[in-house]
Order: structure tokens, then C-alpha cells, then sequence
């Protein structure tokens, strides 16, 4: 093993969770080392975006890479709820002026958000394997140990962040996860070529089916499209019992489609069939002596509204100012990582209850309007605004962009209403 090296945080996973994390710890003259289990550029889903982004992407100094290298992505298509005809609701309809985002592939996007991190001073190690939480005598984690190359290497910090996904490599055995039962999905996916548009081309296009789930369909250029089927995951088991292969899975349900199927009946299928659980989870903390949860480890929610990268960075974005506060004022440590805890799962919160509602695909549009128009702490007046600027992260804009881990100014609401909700799961 090599010798210790010290920093002041470790952050697990590049993905765009940590490399945000990682960016802002750095921008703020935080020593920080980034691990990465695989070398970039790699595959993976979550493919757009939403428009509650662009300020934090801005901040990153990113936003203009963005606009040059993807496929802009105006607003959302959907065959949803009772309601014959598809309905459309355009980003421009919602407050803030934010009135695109984008469809980008993952590979090339997670690749810029690392590059970055590394441009602001982060040293990042792809391809290390986290072996090893290190504690102290109190149970606080205090660095880790990873392997690169063959050889092993110890580091030590004064905070640690897992960023490492579902994996969960350094909070595993520090904290549990709530499951949400009803949301036990999977995702079987796969892309197109020469696909037909819908109306608007740059939108994505949301499908919920009769039999049960519902189809994405993803625009990542004016040739190529994601396609993918949700459904829950007992379903698909008593399909595979039956004989039935993913893939045909995956065509019987664009066949009972209505939209989704015009968009690929032209299309030439490439490359392979993937598949993946989508089951919504939340780890019961967010931070502990030592160490601090991000992304897909935090949490998770079904990617119906494309709020997992805006979920996971939001909650990076939170927590680089929650541990640099917490670096400058130890002994207000606890005051600023809790700040950042009740934040964060107030986002979560209100998501998780817009989609468990938006999951009856049973009600009329103005229904769901109404719903989203009530959830959150900004009155608009508006239903169809409302909706919007709820799906597009932009209501959480205000918390996010002002968020002071030191300050106490509503922050015991924000706890009470966190602890209100919890107590009623």
C-alpha cells in the first residue's frame, strides 16, 4: 500500500452527481480527489434533462458546451390519463425564463461534467476501486481505501461523499433505504434510426399504455431516438416465466402503444436491447459523521418527469455548500449538513408525491394541473403553469440557487414539514 494522502473531501463516483459536487467543493479551493470505478466515456441512461438545470450548469460553467453539442429539448408530448388526444406543455409556459433544456447522451454529457471537475482542480483517478471505508474510534469515516493499477492506496479527508449510485460503496452499512413499494419498476430500452417526429421534434414524448406502464421516447438527434418501455417489475417476471424474452416484451408493448409506435414503425433498430430496475428508494440519511449521500445513493424516483440527473446534481449542489460551510465552522458542522438534509428531502418529497399521483393514469388532464399546482411553497396561480414549472425543477429554483447552509431563517419549517412527511409514510 502506498502512503496516506490527505484531503479535504473524497468524493466516490463521477457520475454527474459527483463531479458537480466535486466542481463546486474545488471552484471553492476545497482540496478534492474524485474515484471512479470505470473509465469515461461510458455508456448509461438518463438521457434528458430538465430546465431546472441550466442555472446550476451555468454556474459550472457548462451550459454553453450543452447548448452547442445536444439536441435541445423544448417541452413534453403526453398520452397520459384519461384525456383521447395527446397534450403538450412547452418549457416556455414556465416561470423563471428558462425555455429549453436538452436530450444529451450520457457518455458525451458525464464525460464534460468530470472534464470539468478536473479543469476547477479536482484530481480525478478513473478506474479505482473503493475497497475500504476507513472510521475512527467514534464511528466517523475519515477517508478510504481504493486500488488503481494493482497497487492500494489509502487517503484520508474530512468528509467523504458517495456519489457511487445504487451501489451505495461507502454508505452501504452507515445508513438503510426506503424502498417505495408501489413504484417497483424496470426499464427495457433500446435505440432507433430514422424515426418520424412527433409534432414537435425537440420534444420528449411520455406514453402511459393500457396494459400497464408507460413509453419514453427521447429525440438525441434528428436521426436517432431512445426508446423505452416502463413497466413494473412483476410484470415483466411473469412474462420472462412465460417464455417471453425481453425484447419481446419490449415490441409487444410498442405494439399497444398509440404514439410510440408511429414514431419507430419506419425506424431501423440499433444496437442492443438493455434493461434495467427502476425502483424508487430514499436512504433513511442523507449525511452522517464523516460522510454525505448524492444521487442515486441519496435517492431515487421513477424517471417519468427526467428528474434524476436535476435530482442528483440539485442535491451535489447542496451539499458542496453544506460541507464547505461545514470545513469553515466545524463546530457548526451538524447545523449545515442537516440544513442540507432537510433541503434536499423536501425535492425528493415533493417529486415522489407528484408521481405516486401522476402514476393513476385514470384522471383527466386539469386533474393532474391542478395537483401539481398545489404542490410546493410558490403560489401560481395557473394550473398549466404550475405543472411545468413543477416537472421542470423550476420551482425549486428559489430554495436551490439561495440555499445558505448556515442560515436559520425557515429552516425550522423546513424540518418540521420534512418530519411531518416522514411521520406519515
Amino acid at each position: 500500500m502506498t502512503g496516506t494522502k490527505q484531503y479535504d473531501v473524497v468524493v466516490v463516483g463521477g457520475g454527474p452527481a459527483g463531479s458537480t459536487a466535486a466542481s463546486f467543493l474545488a471552484k471553492a479551493g476545497r482540496s478534492v480527489l474524485v474515484l471512479e470505478r470505470e473509465r469515461f466515456p461510458r455508456y448509461h441512461i438518463g438521457e434528458s434533462l430538465v430546465t431546472g438545470m441550466s442555472p446550476m450548469l451555468e454556474e459550472l460553467g457548462v451550459l454553453d458546451e450543452c447548448e452547442r453539442r445536444f439536441q435541445r429539448k423544448t417541452g413534453i408530448n403526453l398520452k397520459w390519463g384519461k384525456d383521447p388526444q395527446p397534450w403538450r406543455s412547452d418549457f416556455s409556459q414556465a416561470i423563471g425564463g428558462h425555455d429549453h433544456t436538452w436530450h444529451v447522451r450520457r457518455d458525451e454529457f458525464d464525460q464534460l461534467l468530470l472534464d470539468n471537475a478536473r479543469e476547477l482542480g479536482a484530481d480525478v483517478i478513473e478506474e479505482a476501486h473503493v475497497t475500504e471505508v476507513l472510521t475512527d474510534e467514534t464511528g466517523t469515516v475519515t477517508g478510504v481505501v481504493y486500488t488503481h493499477q494493482g497497487t492500494k492506496h489509502r487517503v484520508t479527508s474530512r468528509y467523504v461523499v458517495d456519489a457511487s449510485g445504487q451501489s451505495r460503496t461507502v454508505t452501504r452499512k452507515l445508513t438503510g433505504v426506503t424502498w417505495q413499494e408501489d413504484l417497483r419498476n424496470v426499464a427495457v430500452w433500446t435505440y432507433f434510426e430514422g424515426y418520424t417526429p412527433i409534432d414537435d421534434p425537440y420534444d420528449i414524448m411520455v406514453e402511459a399504455l393500457d396494459q400497464g406502464g408507460w413509453i419514453w421516447g427521447i429525440p438525441l438527434s434528428d436521426n436517432q431516438l431512445s426508446m423505452g418501455y416502463v413497466l413494473p417489475a412483476d410484470q415483466l417476471s411473469e412474462a420472462t416465466r412465460a417464455g417471453r424474452s425481453q425484447q419481446e416484451v419490449f415490441e409487444q408493448g410498442i405494439a399497444n402503444s398509440t404514439i410510440a409506435r408511429t414514431m419507430v414503425e419506419k425506424a431501423t433498430r440499433t444496437g442492443e436491447m438493455h434493461t434495467a430496475r427502476d425502483w424508487s428508494h430514499v436512504s433513511d440519511s442523507f449525511h452522517g459523521p464523516g460522510w454525505v449521500a448524492v444521487g442515486d445513493t441519496a435517492a431515487f424516483i421513477d424517471p417519468l418527469f427526467s428528474s434524476g440527473v436535476w435530482l442528483g446534481t440539485s442535491g451535489a449542489w447542496l451539499a458542496a455548500r453544506a460541507i464547505n460551510a461545514a470545513l469553515d465552522n466545524p463546530k457548526d458542522a451538524d447545523q449545515a449538513l442537516g440544513n442540507f438534509d432537510a433541503v434536499y428531502r423536501r425535492l425528493y418529497d415533493d417529486i415522489l408525491a407528484y408521481v405516486r399521483f401522476f402514476m393513476d393514469p385514470t384522471r383527466l388532464r386539469e386533474e393532474y394541473m391542478e395537483r401539481a399546482q398545489g404542490i410546493g411553497r410558490t403560489y401560481i396561480e395557473n394550473s398549466r403553469v404550475g405543472f411545468i414549472t413543477l416537472i421542470s425543477g423550476v420551482k425549486a429554483l428559489p430554495e436551490l440557487v439561495s440555499f445558505d447552509p448556515m442560515g436559520e431563517e425557515g429552516m425550522l419549517e423546513v424540518i418540521h414539514e420534512v418530519a411531518t412527511a416522514a411521520a406519515a409514510r
